[in-house]
């Protein structure tokens, strides 16, 4: 219809009664930062996997962590459009397809799947329970699905209802009930989200979240607080190039900062001072973190032991050591609970839950940490042969496994 892209401002400076800023560099420059963002963020992501045996690295769930940094890039990607950074030809004129398909769903996707990782700690380290079945997998299923079809109906539905391209103004034109609809079902994600941390404020401190999903909150407040303003009171946003900056990078910023609050800080412990720090981690996994899931299943070892298998590790100087730290583990698993039935206890009694009162040994040519003498071994030993027989009614005030049978992933 217009011949140049001056000659189309213009005549959309007169139509629309304002002053357009044309796609030029600062949208080059805005599409580079955002990338280069993305780019920090996939070498973090890198050396995590590089680094994946890394426990407190493992510990975050770096699996979901991948997931989050794909779907967030793919959002980004349908910023790039949808907020005016290119001209509308050829492609880019597919207004449905870049937003229904990339920018809103992988936003939802996005979102759910930080839902689905503070469901996963408080089902495990809450309610007790395991993370697979179909409770477990119930709820993000249900999520995906109705984004899916959500995604679906509005393709389906006609443009002039939902958003398409106007090729009298050549720009993407959005309808406010479309708009309504999409930025409600953002804020429903982000207030689950935040009854999920409320949640987490309850999990022993090693797995404790807690702070770090009060960040993630302070985010996505932050940026749906942005869009919603944004999108209700700027509806031509995507023509001034101060708004449609503000909204791409304030969305990759979001992404990539989320990402980062989960795994930067063990990433970079992974390269400086490893060793140190992954002992350090170990020992409040024990005395501040899961002392108390440790010792209760001690008293469980006179009807039905439990071990617990740790990821790939050093030998320690005990079995319990050995299984927190040196234990085979399933890649994405951050250890196993093993339930023995009542066969297993003589040939695991005395063996498999035998507590040290030192500290761990990440390595045997490691000699700075104590290690326990053969006295307090004896003494501990003693003392467990001093403990009371144990009482059944004790699985139900901890609120332990109905099932022991089963095995329990911990995430």
């Amino acid at each position: 219809m217009f011949s140049s892209d001056e000659e189309r401002i213009t005549y959309l400076e007169q139509r629309l009664g304002m002053k357009i800023d044309p796609v030029g560099t600062g949208d080059t420059a805005t599409i580079a930062v955002g990338t280069a963002l993305f780019g920090v963020t996939l070498i973090f992501i890198i050396t995590a996997w590089i680094n994946r045996n890394f426990r407190p690295i493992r510990a975050k769930n770096l699996p979901m962590v991948t997931i989050l940094f794909v779907t967030g890039f793919l959002w980004f990607v349908g910023d790039i459009p949808m907020n005016g950074h290119v001209l509308f030809k050829g492609a880019f004129r597919n207004c449905k397809e870049w937003n229904i398909w990339a920018r809103v769903l992988f936003c939802f996707w996005y979102t759910t799947g930080l839902i689905v990782r503070c469901y996963a700690l408080d089902r495990v380290f809450n309610q007790n329970k395991p993370t697979r079945g179909i409770a477990y997998y119930a709820p993000s299923a249900v999520l995906i699905l109705f984004y899916l079809c959500y995604s679906i109906v509005t393709q389906a539905m006609p443009d002039r209802l939902t958003i398409g391209f106007n090729s009298q103004l050549e720009v993407c034109t959005t309808t406010d009930g479309y708009q309504y609809v999409t930025i409600g079902i953002l804020w429903i994600n982000w207030i689950i989200f935040s009854i999920m941390m409320i949640r987490l404020r309850n999990i022993q401190s090693t797995f404790n979240e807690f702070y770090e999903s009060l960040f993630i909150l302070g985010f996505g407040v932050a940026a749906m607080i942005k869009t919603t303003v944004v999108h209700f009171t700027h509806h031509r946003y995507t023509f001034i190039m101060g708004y449609r900056v503000a909204e791409t990078i304030g969305d990759a910023f979001i992404c990539n900062g989320v990402i980062l609050v989960i795994i930067a800080y063990p990433v970079i412990r992974s390269v400086y001072r490893a060793k140190e720090y992954e002992r350090k981690w170990l020992l409040r996994l024990r005395t501040d973190g899961l002392q108390d899931m440790y010792e209760t299943n001690m008293k469980l070892r006179a009807e039905m032991p439990l071990q617990y298998s740790r990821m790939n590790g050093s030998a320690t100087t005990n079995q319990f050591e050995k299984n927190v730290m040196g234990g085979e583990a399933d890649e994405g698993n951050y250890f196993d609970m093993h339930a023995y039935s009542n066969k297993d206890r003589k040939d695991e009694a005395g063996k498999a839950l035998k507590l040290n009162s030192g500290v761990y040994m990440a390595d045997d040519d490691m000699h700075t940490s104590p290690q326990v003498g053969r006295n307090d071994m004896a003494a501990e030993e003693s003392g467990n042969r001093r403990r009371p027989h144990f009482d059944r009614r004790s699985l139900n005030s901890l609120d332990m496994m109905e099932a022991p049978e089963k095995v329990r992933h911990i995430l």
